[in-house]
């Protein structure tokens, strides 16, 4: 599905904004929420099998709330859709999510996080044993990215260039970026073939790629920002969470829920994750992923700041948060988030 360019997007939502402002409306009846590929979305998969958003929107008083559930294999057309008003909920990791709420500030669609998916480190894994560190590539390498420049990955890998050659230096790598699916990355990477000699990518890739001979971690996000940080975000637009406040709560409530239900049982989770994605990964490799003591589920945003101090500093964004809680509904502002 395609959509209009973000600008003339949000030039149609501020009049349909100054349409819907003229009248009261009762809280929306359906809610419409995005997920992607991979154990780090496994929380809203939860919601989805066990039906979480529309146990909580009924204790709220809602009735029975219908909730659709879309998959996204990028995060443009995802963001297109929330601001189009075809998408009420979206998830991204911290810099797209950044990016987009920094270019709708002082719009009628200004974007809002609800709250942190999960915490996990994206690995930086090569095939080529003469990489050590970001230094020892070379232009017969190339790095697999989701996005090029945009991704949580290639800002990492921007920040981890940074440290290595200098803060005027930090796009030095971006040439040798290039942007793929991750299973295709995934799949070149396991042929040996072809000049993509890295791939920056998340569980279960990472985990699959690791078990291979000759392949080993450069570097993981943790160890570039210095501590563990946030791998996705749920955002929103504040229309709709000022629209719909109880079902906004709902949707938090579910996915406090699913967290817990992962962290506490990890075995069910996996079986849930393996019936929805079709996955070739057994119950067990999956429990061993979410075992890792680097991996958890909560709502709390991390790393937000560090993202955007480097992302302002490097003129990604315009507009710079003074706390990562002006990035997020008051709902969370009492979690020890950074």
């Amino acid at each position: 599905m395609k959509f209009p360019k973000l600008a003339s997007l949000l030039s149609i939502a501020g009049a349909a904004l100054c349409v819907a402002s003229a009248n009261v409306y009762a809280e929306a009846k359906e809610v419409r929420l995005a997920r992607q590929y991979g154990i780090a979305y496994l929380p809203l998969m939860v919601m989805q099998e066990k039906q979480l958003v529309e146990k909580h929107a009924r204790e709220a008083g809602l009735g029975d709330v219908k909730v659709s559930w879309n998959q996204f294999t990028g995060g443009s057309v995802m963001n297109d859709a929330l601001i189009a008003g075809a998408l009420d909920f979206a998830v991204s990791g911290p810099p797209p999510f950044l990016t987009m709420w920094s270019r709708t500030q002082n719009t009628p669609v200004n974007v809002i996080g609800l709250a942190s998916l999960n915490t996990m480190p994206m690995q930086l894994v090569t095939r080529n044993p003469d990489v050590k560190t970001v230094s020892d590539f070379t232009s017969k390498d190339r790095i697999v990215v989701s996005g090029v420049k945009v991704s949580t990955q290639a800002v990492v890998l921007q920040m981890a260039a940074a440290k290595a050659f200098g803060q005027e230096k930090y796009d030095v790598l971006d040439k040798l970026t290039i942007a793929m699916p991750l299973s295709d990355s995934m799949a070149i990477m396991l042929s040996g073939k072809g000049q993509v000699t890295a791939d920056f990518t998340v569980p279960p890739f990472s985990y699959r790629e690791l078990k291979q001979p000759g392949f080993h971690t450069v570097l993981d996000t943790f160890e570039v920002l210095g501590a563990p940080s946030s791998t996705n975000v749920l955002y929103t637009t504040n229309r709709f969470q000022k629209e719909n406040p109880k079902l906004t709560q709902a949707v938090l409530d579910a996915l406090d829920e699913a967290q817990k239900f992962v962290s506490e049982n990890k075995e069910e989770a996996a079986r849930i994750y393996l019936s929805i994605t079709k996955d070739s990964d057994s119950v067990e490799d999956v429990v061993e992923m979410l075992s890792d003591p680097r991996v958890s589920y909560s709502l709390t945003p991390q790393g937000m700041m560090a993202f955007a101090d480097f992302m302002h500093g490097i003129g990604t964004i315009k507009n710079k948060p003074a706390s990562w809680t002006e990035l997020f509904i008051d709902k969370v502002h009492a979690l020890p988030g950074n």
